[in-house]
């Protein structure tokens, strides 16, 4: 590959804090929301112009889990949602505790919900938290010192910027912050793929929920033949009675670290998205006037990196409920904090997605609510980390459970 030799150049340091919070997804926002509460003064950033991720901006508009992960922060991003009357709680209809390869296990409460509404909650929270919020800051570097990361280097319209800390929270999704600082990795492709979500408003959704329960076999007949023209495209309700929330085609070739599969798959989910509201609007009773609302701004990617921490989560601890000593919370099986902190990197804990499982455990605790929880442990344990002068790994764990439980989080 041909390169180029950049100069050398001086990058102004214009934050330290205690607490850096990289990504401001529910992980994220969880992480930082913690910290500040727990006495940090703590920085997030955040690549968009907005909070929340692939809950606002990807259009993952359902809580799955809201059971088993109701607590804490999360249970107060779900409460403030439901006194804007900006959600709606989905009680489970399946059989519970059937695996299922990708997502969690069956059987779980959801909630419905608006996702302007939860972006202004999360900015909300941020604001009254007391922590300093950076929006449209891309982390393109880590500053480490002997092992240790120090600070990292963001870059947006201000230019390239240096940002100092004590304690570092990864909930970028994608390990990004992590992989810059040395940290060990594994990559995988999520089995669903990469999508884009869409909505599609005007719609009279009991009249065309009801043609399609009397007209099995011809609404059978065309989704095979949009699947055949466009490819896999599905609609269902939303939070509103007149708008629809839709799965863009899957593509499972598409990798989720390379700029230029993600732009092919952005630029040709727009394309079979529209081709797909069209052929709705000619064929599904219900849909004549409709409109299409809008199209995610984030692109759906559900795994990439995933750290090698401390102690790597597996599909049999998940399927067994296991619990473990050092629980930082607990839905169905217990998420130890060993695997929030990645090995051979000082001073960085993470959050999200991108925790340290095996490829098959990830998808029990990649869905939005325990993404928020190991946010919060995170956060939490980085304030203290900070408050007890040690790196996180040192972290008294009976100190981080007291402080969890007084939060109301399940052990």
């Amino acid at each position: 590959m041909k390169t180029i030799k950049e100069s050398e150049r001086e990058t102004p340091v214009i934050e330290e804090v205690d607490v850096v919070v990289a990504g401001g997804g529910p992980a994220g926002v969880a992480a930082a929301v913690s910290a500040a509460r727990n006495g940090a003064k703590t920085l997030l950033i955040e690549r968009y112009g907005y909070l929340g991720g692939l809950a606002t901006g990807g259009l993952v508009i359902c809580l799955d889990e809201t059971d088993r992960y109701g607590f804490g922060i999360c249970k107060e991003a779900v409460e403030r949602l439901l006194e804007h009357e900006a959600a709606e709680v989905i009680k489970p209809r399946e059989k519970p505790g059937i695996w299922m390869e990708g997502t969690s296990p069956t059987g779980a409460e959801a909630c419905r919900f608006d996702p302007e509404i939860l972006k202004y909650i999360f900015s909300e929270m941020i604001s009254e938290s007391g922590a300093i919020l950076l929006l449209h800051s891309l982390i393109v570097d880590s500053v480490t010192d002997d092992g240790k990361v120090r600070g990292l280097i963001i870059e947006g319209k201000s230019g390239r910027q240096a940002v100092l800390g004590k304690v570092f929270v990864d909930a970028t999704g994608d390990a990004d912050l992590a992989a810059l600082s040395g940290a060990p990795f594994n990559v995988d492709r999520h089995p669903w793929g990469i999508n884009l979500e869409f909505r599609i408003g005007n719609v009279d959704v009991k009249r065309a929920l009801k043609w399609k329960e009397d007209n099995p076999e011809p609404y059978r007949e065309l989704m095979n033949r949009l699947k055949t023209e466009v490819g896999m495209v599905s609609w269902g309700k939303s939070l509103y009675e007149n708008v629809v929330w839709g799965h863009g085609p899957h593509f499972y070739d598409a990798d989720g670290l390379d700029v230029r599969d993600l732009t092919r798959v952005e630029v040709e989910s727009r394309r079979r998205i529209v081709a797909a509201f069209k052929f709705f609007k000619k064929h599904i009773p219900g849909f004549e006037k409709a409109f299409l609302i809008d199209i995610a701004s984030q692109i759906g990617v559900r795994e990439t990196r995933r750290i090698i921490g401390e102690y790597i989560l597996t599909k049999e601890d998940e399927m067994t409920g296991r619990d473990f000593e050092d629980n930082i919370a607990r839905g169905i099986f217990g998420i130890p904090y060993r695997c929030l902190i990645p090995k051979n990197v000082d001073g960085l804990l993470v959050a999200g997605r991108c925790i340290s499982t095996t490829h098959e455990a990830q998808g029990a605790i990649r869905n939005i609510p325990p993404c928020m929880i190991t946010g919060q442990a995170a956060g939490t344990a980085a304030a203290l980390s900070v408050r007890e002068k040690v790196n996180p790994q040192e972290l008294n764990v009976g100190l981080l459970q007291e402080t969890l439980r007084k939060q109301g989080v399940r052990l």
